[in-house]
């Protein structure tokens, strides 16, 4: 990935969402191999002084925005998966905190010692892993 491409799907990114999706600040467009994730920066809500309040308050405006905006941001995604060829994944940052609401989980390469891998053998062996990549 070089940087010129991140630079290109992030220019993508800011000049697709919606205005007030980026209000609050721009999004943090995190670009790999099988993914883009794009988190929106949120405000946060005003006159919760109390501390669980607060969360609350914070959680609120997380789920009022996820349910809100899910069909926009899916034909968004839709639009980014066919233009860049990788699945898109969303978040929000409210202050400090931040939520994602879909993700990947991709296989990756490790490197094993030998008894890590015949413990993988001894799964695949006994039918509960097809192979040392699904165990």
């Amino acid at each position: 990935m070089t940087d010129a491409h991140q630079t290109e799907i992030a220019g993508w990114f800011g000049g697709r969402l919606p205005d007030e999706w980026t209000g609050a600040g721009a999004p943090d467009v995190i670009v790999d191999r099988e993914e883009i994730t794009v988190v929106l920066a949120l405000a946060a809500p005003a006159g919760a002084g109390d501390p669980a309040a607060a969360a609350q308050a914070v959680a609120g405006r997380i789920g009022g925005f996820r349910e809100d905006t899910r069909e926009r941001r899916m034909k968004i995604a839709d639009e980014a998966e066919h233009r860049f060829g990788r699945k898109v994944a969303w978040g929000v940052r409210v202050g400090d905190d931040t939520t994602m609401f879909t993700h990947l989980a991709v296989p990756a390469m490790t490197r094993l010692r030998q008894p890590e891998r015949q413990v993988l053998d001894t799964l695949v062996a006994a039918g509960v892993a097809r192979s040392r990549a699904d165990a």
